[in-house]
C-alpha cells in the first residue's frame, strides 16, 4: 500500500463515477424510452384509466429509484475497497 499513487487511484475513480453515470443515464433513457411508446400506443387505442396511470408512474419512479440506489452502491464499494484490491494498479 506504500507505492500507491493517490492521485491517479482519485482521477481513477472518477473516471469509474463518469462510466456510473453514464450506465445510469442510458438505462433511464432506454426505459422511459419504452415505457413511452407503450404507452404511447396503448393509449391511442385504449383509454388509460387515472389509477392504472399512477400505477404506471409509481413503477416507473421504483425502478429508476432501484437502479439509481444501485449504481450509488457501486460506487461506494469501488471508492470503499479501491486501496484495498488495488483496482487501479
Amino acid at each position: 500500500m506504500a507505492n500507491i499513487d493517490n492521485n491517479r487511484y482519485h482521477s481513477k475513480l472518477h473516471q469509474d463515477a463518469g462510466v456510473i453515470v453514464l450506465l445510469l443515464a442510458l438505462l433511464y433513457f432506454s426505459e422511459l424510452y419504452m415505457i413511452y411508446n407503450i404507452v404511447s400506443i396503448i393509449g391511442a387505442s385504449v383509454p388509460i384509466p387515472s389509477v392504472l396511470m399512477g400505477l404506471y408512474v409509481l413503477f416507473i419512479i421504483l425502478l429508476l429509484g432501484i437502479e439509481t440506489l444501485g449504481c450509488v452502491g457501486v460506487y461506494r464499494s469501488i471508492k470503499k475497497h479501491m486501496f484495498e484490491f488495488e483496482y487501479y494498479d
